[in-house]
């Protein structure tokens, strides 16, 4: 929802949590709030109290699906938002006719290793993403 994206990019901005950085021109709230209108189930928000404590967004086509900004913050809920972000963001996937899901890590990052680990992923190799500006 609108009055949610303070809260958001607050987590996108915690690099930490996702092991990304922010980026206005992805992250914007025009951005979001499209994607959201265009599919409600894109972005899925974890609200404890309250508070939101966690995000997730799905990318796919017919191809391929991805977990994107996965973002839950540290401390006392952290297990929970991050088991119930992920079970949500399966449901909808496998709804959709998706066997395999995908989700970017950084290399090294032992909490986020053991995050998707927990979850049940199987560990790629490592790439480099190459982006531009078009």
């Amino acid at each position: 929802k609108p009055e949610d994206y303070q809260q958001v990019s607050e987590l996108y901005k915690d690099s930490s949590l996702f092991g990304g950085q922010f980026d206005l021109e992805r992250d914007a709230e025009d951005k979001l709030l499209s994607h959201t209108k265009t599919d409600p189930q894109s972005i899925l928000v974890c609200e404890i109290n309250g508070k939101i404590v966690g995000t997730i967004s799905l990318i796919e086509n017919e191809r391929l699906a991805w977990l994107y900004r996965f973002a839950v913050q540290k401390g006392k809920h952290e297990v929970e938002a991050t088991k119930t972000l992920y079970e949500r963001a399966i449901s909808i996937l496998k709804d959709r006719g998706h066997k395999e899901v995908l989700v970017y890590s950084p290399v090294g990052n032992k909490t986020l290793d053991k995050r998707y680990i927990e979850l049940g992923f199987n560990k790629g190799d490592n790439y480099t993403c190459y982006w531009k500006e078009i």
